[in-house]
C-alpha cells in the first residue's frame, strides 16, 4: 500500500493575505495620485498668481510711461513756467527747482506712495472706481451694445519736473528731468520711469528711457 505524501502549501497562495497586499498597494497608488492632485492644483494657483502680477505690473509701467509722457509733452508744448518751490502733490502741472522745499532724494523717487508731484489720469483707466472722462469704445456685434473698456489703477499716475539747467550741447535750450510713478490695480505693483528732457528749438529725449 502506497504512503501519501503530504506537502504544505505555500504562504503566499493563501487567498487572504494575496487580498492584503493587493490592498495595500492599492491604497499606496491612491495616496501617490491624491499628492500628485494637490501639487498640480497647488501649481496651478501658482501660475495664475504669477500671470496676474506680471499683468499688473505691466499695468503699472504703462501707466507711469503715459504720465512721463504727459510731462515731456506739457514742456514740449511751450507752456512751462518759470521752476519755482514745490510742495505737496498738484493737478498743475509745474517746474520744481532744486531749491524745493523737501527736494525729493533719488530714493524718494523710487519709494510709493508719493506725496508731492502732479497728478494725471491717463485715457481709459478708471482710478479708485473714478473712470476718465477719455474711454476706448469697443463696438459690439449687431446685437451687442457698444461697450466701453477701462484699465483699473490703484491710485493716479503722478509725475515731477525738475529744471537741470542749460543743456550744454544746445545754447538755447534747457535740460529737465521728468520722473513718473505708476501703478497696478494694487498698491504692491509700482513702476517708476524717468527721462531727462531737451526744450529748445528742437525738443528731444535724451535718455534711453524716453
Amino acid at each position: 500500500m502506497r504512503r501519501r505524501r503530504h506537502y504544505p502549501i505555500c504562504a503566499s497562495m493563501r487567498p487572504g493575505r494575496d487580498r492584503g497586499i493587493v490592498l495595500i498597494a492599492a491604497l499606496a497608488v491612491l495616496l501617490m495620485l491624491t499628492l500628485l492632485s494637490i501639487g498640480m492644483f497647488r501649481s496651478l494657483g501658482l501660475g495664475g498668481r504669477i500671470a496676474g502680477n506680471t499683468r499688473e505690473k505691466a499695468h503699472a509701467f504703462a501707466a507711469a510711461q503715459s504720465a512721463l509722457r504727459q510731462g515731456e509733452s506739457w514742456l514740449a508744448s511751450g507752456a512751462a513756467t518759470p521752476a519755482v518751490a514745490c510742495g505737496g502733490v498738484t493737478s498743475v502741472a509745474q517746474i520744481c527747482s532744486a531749491s524745493s522745499s523737501p527736494m525729493p532724494t533719488q530714493q524718494m523717487f523710487y519709494s510709493a506712495p508719493w506725496n508731492f508731484g502732479t497728478t494725471f489720469i491717463p485715457p481709459s483707466v478708471t482710478v479708485n472706481g473714478t473712470t476718465s472722462s477719455e474711454v476706448t469704445i469697443v463696438p459690439g456685434a449687431s446685437a451687442t451694445p457698444t461697450q466701453t473698456q477701462a484699465t483699473y489703477l490703484y491710485a493716479d499716475p503722478q509725475y515731477y519736473i525738475t529744471s537741470l539747467g542749460p543743456d550744454p550741447s544746445n545754447t538755447n535750450a534747457t535740460l529737465y528731468q521728468v520722473t513718473a510713478l505708476g501703478y497696478g490695480a494694487n498698491p504692491s505693483a509700482v513702476a517708476v520711469v524717468q527721462s531727462v528732457y531737451s526744450v529748445g528749438a528742437a525738443n528731444r529725449c535724451i535718455t534711453q528711457h524716453c
